[in-house]
C-alpha cells in the first residue's frame, strides 16, 4: 500500500458545522475531521470555501460576529490551496454535464480535483461517488470516522 497522503478537501458545510452549537452532534464531529486533517497536514480549502464560510457564519446564520469569522478566516487561509480560476470554471462545467451536481458544488469539486485531492469531504453529495479521482465521503454517516485513512 501506498504511503502518500491523501489531501481532503472539505466542503464550506463541513466548516461551518464546526462552529455551529445548533447541532452539538455535527459539531463535534466535524471539528474533530478538521482537527485530524489539520494535524496529518493534508486539510485543502479554496477560496470559495472561505467565502461562503464567511457570508454563512456572520449573515446567513450569525453564528459569529464579523470580527471573530474574519479572525478564523484568516486561520483557514493557509489551507487556501486549491485553485479558483478558468480551468476550475471549465472543470466545473465538465462535472455538472457530466454529474448533474448544482453549479457551485461542481465549482468545488472542480477545486480540489484539481488540487490533487483524493477526498472530499461533504454531506450533501452522494457518499462514494467517485469525481474526477475524488472519493465524496459524509463523514456524519456511521463509521465513517473508522474506516478513513488520511
Amino acid at each position: 500500500m501506498p504511503n502518500a497522503k491523501m489531501n481532503c478537501f472539505v466542503d464550506t458545510t463541513l466548516l461551518v458545522y464546526a462552529i455551529d452549537p445548533g447541532n452539538p452532534t455535527k459539531q463535534q464531529l466535524a471539528a474533530d475531521l478538521l482537527r485530524a486533517i489539520v494535524r496529518d497536514g493534508t486539510l485543502v480549502l479554496s477560496a470559495q470555501s472561505l467565502n461562503e464560510f464567511y457570508r454563512v457564519a456572520t449573515d446567513r446564520r450569525s453564528l459569529l460576529s464579523r470580527e471573530e469569522a474574519r479572525a478564523d478566516v484568516t486561520r483557514l487561509a493557509r489551507f487556501c490551496t486549491a485553485p479558483y480560476n478558468f480551468d476550475v470554471t471549465q472543470d466545473a462545467w465538465r462535472i455538472q454535464d457530466e454529474h448533474g451536481f448544482s453549479y457551485w458544488d461542481c465549482v468545488l469539486l472542480a477545486s480540489a480535483a484539481l488540487a490533487d485531492c483524493n477526498v472530499f469531504f461533504s454531506e450533501d453529495l452522494q457518499h462514494e461517488r467517485r469525481v474526477h479521482g475524488l472519493t465524496i465521503i459524509d463523514p456524519f454517516r456511521a463509521g465513517v470516522g473508522n474506516q478513513r485513512t488520511i
